[in-house]
């Protein structure tokens, strides 16, 4: 990390709105949805499919929940309408899991049958590891009634994340999204080292595929993108057994190169109001394209 990079890192708070608002223009598509559908609509014309976030999560009552219900419900209408190559994405936080998980299952189940209903697909996201085990714990009971209509995330950089794998797929493969983790978790629990990820996460991913498992290999890395290649080869997969995902706006050069290999692409679109929460989190992960973006802004 540069000297720039982490300036910028450290000083974030501080950083006037408008500019975060440049700096993240990228890889959010806007405030409002029918920015988000504008731009799902450009990428379904590339080839691309999408998952669409409604921005937002760790709320601090059932008032807010019923907004984010309200949200998505908005989402799934529109992706019908629109006949959008897209489907949706939720954090179980931004649904009460912290306030009463038992009425969180609830309305997550409610907007599941919704989306069930259309033909379509929820995707549980997965957050700290205090939310680890409920999450897994929401998907178990979610699946026995939706099957394919629902999945979840698991994270390569927790030690738990290969016994998850085998316990989830022990009666029938199930429905992933892979992705390296982002969150600050102690190392009592989380791989720390760069390349111990990386293992982690192929050795992972080739468990899921050995169950019979849907795997959406989430990541921006050419290691283990080749890594996945060389996988999906060796077992012989076919077009319908897997799909590569990225972020809006992260690494476009290389999502080119892998759909025009003829993979299926899943293009990650968030939006909404908590767009600057959202900024600010993605700069602090990366704060090499944060250094980059300033430059690209103030120098040219």
């Amino acid at each position: 990390m540069g000297v720039l990079d982490q300036f910028i890192v450290k000083t974030l708070p501080l950083v006037p709105k408008p500019i975060v608002k440049r700096l993240s223009k990228a890889y959010i598509a806007g405030a409002e949805l029918d920015q988000a559908v504008s731009t799902v609509k450009d990428l379904n014309q590339k080839g691309f499919c999408t998952t669409i976030d409604l921005l937002g999560e760790f709320v601090e009552n059932f008032d807010q929940v019923a907004e984010n219900e309200q949200g998505y419900r908005n989402i799934l209408k529109v992706i019908q309408e629109h006949q959008l190559d897209a489907n949706i994405s939720i954090k179980p936080t931004s649904f009460g899991l912290l306030l009463d998980e038992d009425q969180c299952c609830r309305i997550l189940e409610s907007l599941l049958e919704e989306a069930a209903k259309m033909g379509n697909f929820m995707r549980i996201d997965m957050e700290d590891s205090e939310c680890t085990t409920p999450t897994i714990r929401m998907y178990e009971r979610f699946r026995k009634r939706f099957g394919h209509h629902v999945g979840v995330v698991l994270q390569a950089y927790l030690k738990r994340t290969p016994q998850d794998v085998k316990e989830i797929t022990a009666d029938q493969p199930g429905h992933f999204r892979l992705c390296k983790g982002i969150y600050v978790e102690p190392e009592a629990i989380a791989i720390k080292s760069f390349q111990g990820i990386r293992d982690q996460f192929v050795s992972v991913l080739d468990a899921m595929f050995a169950s019979g498992s849907y795997v959406g290999i989430a990541t921006h890395d050419d290691y283990l993108v080749d890594q996945a290649e060389k996988l999906i080869a060796q077992k012989g997969l076919k077009k319908d057994q897997y799909e590569f995902q990225m972020l809006l706006g992260v690494r476009e050069a290389l999502r080119d190169q892998i759909l025009s290999r003829g993979h299926k692409l899943r293009i990650y679109v968030p939006y909404g109001q908590r767009w600057y929460e959202y900024s600010v989190r993605r700069l602090k992960e990366n704060p090499a394209l944060a250094g980059t973006m300033f430059k690209a802004i103030f120098f040219g």
